[in-house]
């Protein structure tokens, strides 16, 4: 055979085996993004709900409302369940539709059903009663006594937030008849010991620099805002302007007191 046949049959050997490459690369598959889904409701969910049964109704509304990696979420349908699973009783819905409403600056509204979640005993009920009071929404008198009652009581449940905003209050609040530094101090401390080995938010360390620099103890107020500010950065966050003003308040040796 001669070389230029030789070439030639190698070239359209070549040739063919590149086309299979191509067409074996053209034939693979695509991988498709999975669409989420409306959520469809099972219908031994709705027998359920028929019969009365609340986490039923706050399973659904609970779907309705986070969705996941499947189904999309729809706020209108998960509020409406949320109220149908709360008439039901069930605890949770009750205090969600409270938080959901609050969200939608429904105070009024939402007050009933914290007051529903309370009685239930949940801590957030009685600690979103206090906030009302606190700040006089939802048709309640502004009262940081009646205010602190609530916190108490949803302190009884060991719920952390309100321990947290009980004594920020008693440290910044900015009536004089409301403050009560030492009574913070005390409160902050309780709820340090819930924590345990726990994570520590920021805004919970803010307020023990707010309580500290309340009781006068201005160098461990500015050692812990420091810190404050300085993990956010490591982080690249933005700092909070508040985080700062605190700062610069215990630096010139006052306390924090709110607007």
């Amino acid at each position: 055979m001669n070389t230029h046949l030789k070439t030639a049959l190698s070239l359209l050997c070549l040739f063919f085996a590149l086309t299979q490459v191509t067409q074996g690369l053209a034939k693979k598959p695509r991988v498709k993004k999975s669409k989420k889904q409306a959520y469809v409701i099972p219908k031994i969910l709705l027998e359920e709900v028929k019969k009365g049964n609340g986490e039923a109704a706050y399973f659904i509304a609970d779907t309705f409302l986070n969705g996941n990696e499947k189904i999309k979420t729809n706020r209108k349908q998960a509020l409406i369940w949320l109220k149908k699973a709360a008439d039901l009783k069930n605890p949770h819905a009750i205090l969600t539709y409270a938080d959901e409403l609050d969200y939608d600056d429904k105070q009024v509204k939402a007050l009933k059903y914290y007051q529903q979640a309370a009685e239930h005993g949940m801590g957030k009920g009685f600690e979103m009663i206090a906030n009302y009071h606190l700040e006089g929404k939802a048709g309640l008198a502004q009262d940081c006594l009646i205010a602190y009652e609530f916190y108490q009581k949803a302190e009884l449940t060991e719920y952390k937030s309100a321990f947290n905003n009980h004594a920020w209050s008693l440290a910044t609040n900015k009536s004089p008849a409301c403050r009560n530094p030492e009574r913070a101090l005390r409160i902050y401390y309780k709820m340090l010991a819930l924590y345990g080995d726990e994570y520590i938010p920021w805004y919970v360390l803010d307020t023990k620099a707010a309580v500290l620099a309340a009781v006068s103890d201005f160098g461990q107020a500015i050692k812990i805002q420091k810190q404050i500010i300085s993990s956010i950065k490591e982080l690249g966050i933005t700092v909070k302007p508040e985080y700062l003003k605190h700062l610069e308040s215990y630096e010139k040796r006052r306390m924090w007191v709110e607007d």
